[in-house]
Parts: C-alpha cells; structure tokens; sequence
C-alpha cells in the first residue's frame, strides 16, 4: 500500500482518536468552568455544527487551492484548538473553542480521502477506503480510555494531548505528502464550490446527480440512524433494562471494534465478489435487522447481539458508498464530492439526536424501530437508484 495513504490513515486515525480521548473529559472541563447542562450539550453539538457548516467549504477548497495545505490546516488547526479548550478560562471561550475545533477538523477527512482517492487506482479504491473507514472505528475504541487515563493527571492533559500530537502529525504531513498541482481558478466546478460556507447549491446539484444520489441519501440515512444509538443507548440500557452505563461503552467499543474488523477482513472481498450495489444492500438489511433487534430486547445480551448486527452495516454499506462517490467523481472533484458526502455526514448526525431524543421522550424502544424503518426505506431507495450492473465510473482526469 503506498506510503502516503498509511500516512493518511494515521492522520484520521489521530483526528478520530482525540475526539475519544476529549469526549469523556469534556464534561467534567464545562463544570470546572461553570457552564450549565444546557451549555454543556452545546459544547457537544458545536463541533457537529461545525462540520455540518464547513465540510463541503473545506472540500471546494481543497480542490481550488489543493488537498495538501488544506489537509495540514486542517489537522494543526484541529490541535492548537484543542489543546486551547483544556485552557478555557470561562463558558463563552469554550464554546467557541469547540465550534472553531469542528470547523477546522471538519478539512481532515475530505482531504484525507481524495488524498488517497488520487494516489491509488480504481482496483484499489474500495479496499482502500474500507481500510480509511475502519481506522475511524479503532480510534473510537482507543480514544476513550485513553483520555479516562491521561485524565488523572489532570482534565487540560487529554486536550493537550491531542493538540500536540495533532500538530506533529500536520508537521510531519510538511515533507510526507506529495505537492499536487491545483486546479484551475476558473474551472467553473471549482468557482461553483467555493461559494459559500454551506455551499448549498453545490450540495444540491451533487444530491441530484443520479450518479451521487443513492449514496449521499445512503450516507444521511446511515448516519441519522446512527445518531438514534450514539444518544439513546445509555438511557435504554439504564432506565429500560436496568443495566449500567460502563455496559454502553462496552457496546460502543464492540460496535466500533466488529465495524473495524469486518471493513479490513471482510468488506474487500464481499465487494469484488458481489459488487457495490450488493454491498450496500447487505450492509443496510444488517443494519435494519440491527435496529429491529434492539427495539425489541428484553436483555443486554440481545442489545450487544443487535450491536454486533449494526457493526456489519457499519463495516460494508458505508465504506462502499464512500467508494462509490470516489469512482464516480473526478481527480479534480474529489474533495468536493467527498464534502458533499460529509455535509450528509454531519446533517444526519445533527438532527438524529434532536429525532431520536423526542421519540425516547414518547416511548424508549420508538428510536430503534425509527431507524428500522428508515433502512428498509434506504435499501428500496438504493435498489430503485441503482438498476442494473453497477460498473459506471468517473473518467480519472
């Protein structure tokens, strides 16, 4: 595998590792500093806001001025912002910390994934963008007890930590990566990406492409459903079933674990074996039975049994999508597209919890049947959107 997409896995992998290890301190860093349960739950979503804001701003750029400077502002602006958020002397200073943190890591993985796009051919792309994919699993596992750990020493040390190692990894991107050369000023595609934080109209265009749109509205669907999990499974362990919340972060590690595993062990062959489309047909009837499953246990094994049954969702319908979109897209688009494809990304994940926190509200078991229905709902959608042999690809120019 080439040097530079290894490279480049570390850097997602060390973006991915320190949203863990920050994750469980930044709760008890917003009480040091007086902030309320309500300003506490807008430190968590600012960072998602961010991304929703500047992910495809950050993917048009890229392709304007290219993926290499964007891709090392990006990470060392990740980690100085980091690192000052374990600094914050008061509530108006952090939140603004954390919403200038998800604006500049929101440049990381559009620019880590056309990096990679562009340095590997067609053959290799899918397994490749399994391997990009299952790195932000393992830095989900690894992040969180690691900053339980360093958060003995005292609450600024996880931030600190990240931010210093993030600067490193952007140090060392100075003489890694390849210079590339960026594409023209006035190509219209370009112009057309560049307008605006949201680029609303660019996302748009990329939805309505017939070519994008199932895996755009795959990649909202699977992240909307997702987000019914990440917010609601603490409670329903604790409140619905009586359990412990240690036992949701076990099922967190377990989901990210088998998503890691299967994406590197398996996902490469069940995509050249039975194709894309198949894939992220599979992957999505796993996830829908996943969801089925959770809604209706009674007991913790059969939460972790339904935990195991969404890691195979995670491990193929979202690593063949992001493939897809690369083979569909452009040398020169490519962080545009992947842009789009992390707007979808971070929309799904901002009003997935606002969805699934209502639903809870009325009755604990309505998220988990609410993402059931969706996927059987995306699994239609794809099947519809993608008749016949998928073999389409972009022309690599």
């Amino acid at each position: 595998m080439p040097t530079t997409v290894l490279f480049l896995m570390s850097t997602m992998f060390i973006a991915n590792i320190g949203f863990g290890i920050i994750l469980p301190t930044l709760p008890f860093l917003s009480r040091q500093v007086g902030a309320s349960t309500f300003e506490l739950g807008l430190a968590l979503s600012a960072f998602a806001i961010a991304q929703l804001l500047f992910s495809s701003f950050w993917g048009g750029m890229s392709d304007r001025v290219g993926k290499r400077p964007i891709l090392i502002l990006g990470i060392v602006g990740y980690g100085v912002t980091s690192a000052l958020v374990g600094l914050s002397p008061n509530v108006v200073v952090l939140l603004l910390l954390r919403f200038l943190s998800g604006a500049l890591c929101s440049a990381v993985m559009p620019a880590s994934l056309s990096l990679a796009a562009n340095a590997t051919t067609p053959e290799m792309r899918p397994r490749v963008m399994a391997y990009m994919g299952s790195v932000n699993g393992i830095g989900f596992i690894v992040g969180p007890p690691l900053g339980a750990v360093l958060s003995v020493f005292g609450l600024q040390v996880p931030f600190v930590s990240v931010g210093i190692l993030s600067i490193v990894n952007g140090i060392v991107a100075l003489w890694l990566l390849p210079k590339e050369s960026p594409r023209p000023v006035g190509d219209e595609q370009t112009k057309l990406s560049f307008r605006g934080f949201l680029q609303i109209k660019h996302n748009l265009r990329a939805f309505f492409d017939r070519s994008l749109t199932p895996f755009l509205g795959g990649t909202f669907a699977f992240t909307l459903a997702d987000a019914t999990v990440t917010s609601t499974l603490a409670f329903f362990l604790t409140d619905t079933l009586h359990s412990t919340q240690a036992m949701a972060g076990w099922a967190f590690m377990v989901n990210g674990g088998v998503g890691a595993l299967i994406q590197v062990a398996m996902f490469s062959a069940m995509y050249q074996r039975w194709g894309e489309k198949a894939t992220i047909v599979t992957g999505f009837s796993f996830g829908a039975l996943g969801y089925l499953t959770l809604g209706l246990s009674t007991s913790v094994v059969w939460v972790f049994v339904a935990i195991t049954l969404l890691a195979f969702c995670r491990g193929f319908a979202f690593p063949a999508m992001t493939s897809a979109i690369s083979l569909r897209t452009t040398v020169h688009s490519q962080g545009s597209s992947f842009g789009s494809q992390m707007t979808f990304n971070s929309l799904g994940r901002t009003i997935g919890p606002l969805i699934a926190g209502w639903l809870f509200a009325y009755q604990e078991r309505f998220p988990y049947f609410f993402a059931c229905g969706l996927l059987v709902a995306t699994v239609l959608f794809i099947r519809v959107g993608l008749k016949g042999k998928l073999s389409a690809r972009a022309e690599q120019a």
